[in-house]
């Protein structure tokens, strides 16, 4: 009867033993899957950020740009609007103001 107790726990034993064994094989592996995951996550959002710098820098260029655009449509309107001013206190001077600054005519 010893015999049996013995050779019971004796597999009981061996039993648990293979099972922690397994049980960190386990982890272990569990351990490399997790951080190949991270890994990937980490290089993703690297490449996400690189992206955004690169579509940020892109939107600044073009604001740039928009911006000098901007400004030389504006420096047009006042060209144009001067331009307009002029015609304007001409028209209202009347033809004999033309008239003054023409040369004379000998008749």
């Amino acid at each position: 009867m010893q015999d049996l107790v013995l050779a019971f726990a004796a597999i009981t034993s061996v039993s648990a033993m293979a099972f922690v064994v397994v049980a960190m094989l386990w982890l272990r592996k569990l351990r490399e899957t997790v951080a190949i995951a991270l890994t990937e996550s980490a290089n993703q959002q690297v490449r996400t950020a690189q992206q955004f710098g690169e579509a940020v820098a892109h939107v600044q260029k073009q604001q740039r740009m928009y911006e000098q655009q901007l400004q030389n449509l504006a420096q047009a309107n006042s060209q144009l609007r001067q331009g307009l001013v002029n015609v304007a206190s001409q028209l209202q001077q009347g033809p004999s103001h033309d008239a003054a600054r023409a040369e004379p005519t000998i008749h």
